[in-house]
């Protein structure tokens, strides 16, 4: 799973600050999520990370597991009446018996 999250991934990982992660974490723990797509079968959460990348967002937080991986993204968006905000994405891979699943949950923040 850590091959399909590149380097530039983890160089954005590492500059996120703890604060600025705590702070994004906060905020969808406290919001409903806007969407959740389920998807089955083969490489769903490769072409979920490359549609992520090609939008914008950048990697924040990544739990690998053995036969699960959890990423976070997010993307800041324009402040609008200097409010700043951003979009977070959730992405969830997980080997099962009938095969893969990759979950995309995504939040306004």
């Amino acid at each position: 799973m850590n091959a399909r999250i590149d380097h530039e991934d983890m160089k954005h990982l590492q500059a996120f600050s703890d604060a600025q992660k705590a702070a994004v974490m906060q905020k969808i723990m406290s919001h409903p999520p806007a969407k959740t797509v389920v998807l089955d079968g083969n490489n769903h959460f490769e072409k979920s990370v490359l549609k992520l990348r090609r939008d914008g967002f950048g990697l924040i937080d990544l739990q690998p597991q053995e036969t699960a991986c959890a990423t976070v993204w997010y993307r800041g968006t324009p402040a609008l009446l200097r409010r700043s905000g951003g979009e977070v994405a959730m992405l969830l891979w997980e080997t099962q018996e009938r095969g893969e699943a990759t979950t995309l949950i995504t939040w306004r923040v």
